[in-house]
C-alpha cells in the first residue's frame, strides 16, 4: 500500500482531534480535569486510534472489492458498514466496563456518542482519499502527456526524415513526366499523409476507420515507390471500424518491415494486415537487411504508449516471420 507513513500520521491526527474534542466537551460539563485526561488517555484515545484504524481498512476494502463508481452511494455504505461496527467495539467496551448494566438499551445509549466521531473519522478518509487520488490521477496524466509527446515526436521524425522526403520526391518528380494525373493523386495521399499526423498530434487515441484511411494513403505511396517488389494484403471484415488504436501504430509497423527488409522482384516484400474481433494482427516475411541498425525505438514506444492503457503487444518472431499483435484500446 502506498502512503503507509501519510495515512498512519493521518489516522493518528484524526484520533488525537477527537481526544481533544472530547476531553473540550467534558470539561464544559462539569467533569474535573485531571479525572477526565485519565478517562480519556485510558478509554478514548485508544479507541479513537483503533476506530480510524477500523474506518480506514472498511473504505480501502469498499473502494478496492466493489468499485462502486457513485461516490455519494459508496460514502452511504462506508457510513452503515462502519456505523454498525463502531457502535458494536463501543458496546463491547462499555459492556465490559460498566459491570453492573445489565440492560442492552443502557449499553446502545452509552454507545451513541461514538457514532458522530465516527462519522467525522469517515468523512475525512474520504477526503484524505479523494485527494490522494487526484494527486495519483494528475501525475498519471502528466506521464501519459510526456510518454504521448515523446511517441508522435518519434512518429512525426520517422515519417519527416529526409530519406522519406528525398524518395518521396523523386517519385513525384518522375511521375510528373510519365503520368500528370498519377503525379497529382501521388501528392494528394502525401498531403493527406502529413495532415493526418499533424491533426492527430494532440490526440491519444483514433478509431480504427481513420487510423485505416491514413494507412491506405501511406500504402498508395510505398505501393509507387516499390510497384511489384511489396504486397499489402489487408483482411478487413469492417465490423471494428468504431474501435480505438494508437495514432499511426499501423502505419509504423508497416514502415518498420519495409524499413528492416529487403524486398525485390524475385523475393517481395509481403505484408498482412488482419483484423478481427479482439485485435490488429501485423505481419511480414523475414528477409532482413544487413545495414539497417536494428534498436526497435519505434516499436518500444509503442509498446509503452499501449502500457498506459494496461495492454500488452504481443512480438511473435522466428525465421520465416515477423508477427506483431496490436489490441483494441476499449
Amino acid at each position: 500500500m502506498k502512503h503507509k507513513k501519510f495515512i498512519f500520521i493521518f489516522i493518528l491526527t484524526i484520533s488525537i482531534s477527537l481526544f481533544v474534542i472530547g476531553c473540550i466537551y467534558n470539561i464544559i460539563s462539569g467533569k474535573p480535569l485531571h479525572t477526565n485526561l485519565v478517562y480519556q488517555f485510558l478509554i478514548n484515545l485508544p479507541l479513537c486510534i483503533a476506530l480510524g484504524f477500523i474506518d480506514f481498512g472498511i473504505i480501502r476494502l469498499v473502494y478496492k472489492k466493489f468499485k462502486i463508481q457513485n461516490n455519494i452511494f459508496r460514502i452511504f455504505v462506508d457510513l452503515t458498514i462502519t456505523t454498525f461496527l463502531s457502535v458494536l467495539l463501543s458496546g463491547s467496551i462499555n459492556y465490559l466496563l460498566i459491570k453492573d448494566c445489565i440492560s442492552f438499551w443502557i449499553i446502545l445509549k452509552s454507545s451513541l456518542p461514538i457514532i458522530p466521531w465516527n462519522w467525522i473519522i469517515v468523512f475525512q478518509i474520504e477526503i484524505f482519499l479523494y485527494s490522494l487520488q487526484q494527486t495519483e490521477m494528475e501525475k498519471r496524466l502528466a506521464f501519459i502527456e510526456k510518454e504521448k509527446a515523446l511517441y508522435q515526436f518519434e512518429v512525426l521524425k520517422n515519417q519527416i526524415n529526409p530519406h522519406f522526403l528525398f524518395n518521396s520526391l523523386n517519385v513525384l518528380a518522375s511521375l510528373t513526366y510519365q503520368d500528370a494525373e498519377k503525379a497529382n493523386l501521388f501528392t494528394k495521399k502525401l498531403s493527406t499523409v502529413y495532415r493526418y499526423l499533424l491533426t492527430t498530434h494532440g490526440q491519444l487515441k483514433v478509431t480504427l476507420k481513420e487510423e485505416l484511411s491514413f494507412v491506405d494513403s501511406y500504402l498508395y505511396l510505398e505501393h509507387i515507390r516499390f510497384e511489384d517488389t511489396l504486397s499489402i494484403n489487408i483482411e478487413d471484415s469492417k465490423k471494428e471500424h468504431n474501435r480505438f488504436v494508437i495514432p499511426a501504430s499501423i502505419q509504423m509497423l508497416v514502415e518498420n518491415a519495409i524499413k528492416h527488409n529487403i524486398s525485390t522482384k524475385s523475393s517481395p516484400l509481403v505484408i498482412h494486415i488482419c483484423i478481427n474481433d479482439e485485435m490488429i494482427i501485423v505481419s511480414n516475411n523475414l528477409q532482413l537487411r544487413n545495414y539497417v541498425t536494428r534498436n526497435e525505438t519505434g516499436l518500444k514506444n509503442l509498446q509503452r504508449q499501449y502500457a498506459l492503457y494496461n495492454k500488452h503487444i504481443e512480438i511473435i518472431k522466428n525465421d520465416k516471420e515477423f508477427i506483431v499483435k496490436l489490441p483494441f484500446l476499449d
